[in-house]
């Protein structure tokens, strides 16, 4: 699985679009058997970027099927409209690789079905 981020800025618009590709058919049999792994696009996300959290509705998306996701913030409305951006990237990207993790986790590479004819 990959994660692909592009980033612009257009007339004083910063905008993010994150977006899963890519991925294993491992991946796509596990969300088969223990369901698609949400992450929350919103919530109170702690700035790495700036002093001030970024505090977005609560918005929970698919990591596969819902992809891709962006988020816009206006420098005429947020003076830190590069780093509000920066940092729901960066919270996107962390929050799609601990999901997908805890996913893979859940396979044990043992448990299989065998048939056998004599």
């Amino acid at each position: 699985m990959k994660i692909r981020t592009f980033k612009s800025v257009e007339n004083g618009v910063y905008k993010t679009i994150i977006r899963t590709e890519d991925w294993s058919q491992l991946d796509k049999e596990l969300m088969s058997k223990y369901g698609e792994p949400e992450v929350n696009a919103g919530g109170t996300i702690v700035s790495q970027y700036s002093g001030a959290d970024l505090v977005l509705p609560d918005f929970y998306v698919g990591v596969m099927s819902e992809s891709p996701f962006s988020k816009s913030f206006d420098s005429r409305d947020y003076d830190d409209a590069d780093a509000r951006a920066a940092t729901w990237a960066a919270h996107m990207a962390y929050s799609i690789r601990e999901a997908v993790q805890t996913l893979r986790e859940r396979y044990d590479g043992f448990t299989t079905e065998e048939v056998e004819t004599v």
